[in-house]
């Protein structure tokens, strides 16, 4: 199914919008994370969880849902296609990831802000309360929205088995001419892989 010009703009306007506001809230979110992690002002880390979580909840996760949702509308209503092109599957790999994470931060966030309700801590609460990955995880969301808008930027010739096949079909060729992949790929799936290890090393260590 092909989207009209007029609907593929508005799908097209709520995508950059709700990737717009993930990216900015997630980067806002950072700095009262930092302040959680180094204040020892009882009051004023209850106060910050609580409106971390209702930041998370509110904001975070409807739009980085949205951020999906629409932009799988686009590819599946647009010549693109949803498997045909190397950089819109990693696009969608890279968001379906960032969600899912975002999913289980905002349940241990939840648990957070109901720790954090109460009258008195224990050395456990305080732990759970000033733990790293209310650091890292938006630090992860900024980084996966990034190299996604910049994939959506530069759109990186490169087609997918799958697309390569449906382009042969559509013009009536043989698969005479031999099927291979992007240079670039292989780089960025080195650089996947390295950030990866990075990011597992980072939350050994603290």
């Amino acid at each position: 199914m092909t989207l009209s010009p007029s609907f593929r703009k508005l799908v097209l306007t709520l995508h950059v919008i709700s990737t717009m506001v993930w990216l900015g809230s997630a980067a806002a979110y950072i700095p009262v994370a930092i302040y959680v992690l180094t204040n020892q002002d009882t009051e004023m880390i209850r106060s910050a969880i609580q409106i971390m979580s209702l930041v998370v909840n509110f904001v975070v996760v409807p739009v980085a849902f949205a951020s999906l949702l629409t932009g799988v509308a686009l590819s599946l209503g647009t010549r693109w296609g949803l498997f045909r092109q190397y950089w819109i599957l990693i696009k969608l790999l890279l968001t379906a990831f960032a969600v899912s994470m975002l999913v289980a931060y905002s349940i241990e966030l939840g648990h957070a802000a109901s720790i954090a309700a109460q009258t008195t801590w224990s050395s456990t609460d305080v732990e759970i309360l000033k733990a790293p990955i209310h650091i890292t995880h938006p630090s992860g969301s900024v980084c996966i929205v990034l190299v996604a808008t910049i994939l959506s930027v530069y759109k990186p010739k490169g087609m997918t088995k799958f697309g390569w096949r449906k382009q042969m079909e559509s013009n009536n060729k043989t698969d005479s001419t031999p099927f291979s992949r992007p240079r670039w790929l292989k780089r960025v799936g080195v650089a996947a892989i390295g950030a990866f290890l990075l990011f597992v090393t980072i939350m050994i260590v603290i």
